[in-house]
């Protein structure tokens, strides 16, 4: 059971994560969201280790 800040209301586990909010095109919308999909599937990992997953793997294609 999650736990609730009195500051900022999140729950514990919410508190772990930060909004990270892009714009891209349509069609990159809907790849991106077929490649999770796929992946939750194939995986069955929870869709926030994915996304967290993909952008370290960018981050480390570009070095940074």
């Amino acid at each position: 059971m999650d736990h609730k800040d009195d500051k900022t209301g999140k729950s514990d586990r919410q508190a772990e994560y930060e909004i990270l909010q892009i714009q891209v095109r349509p069609d990159l919308y809907r790849a991106f969201r077929r490649c999770v999909w796929m992946t939750v599937h194939e995986t069955g990992m929870p869709i926030v280790e994915i996304h967290n997953r993909m952008i370290e793997e960018l981050l480390r294609q570009k070095e940074c």
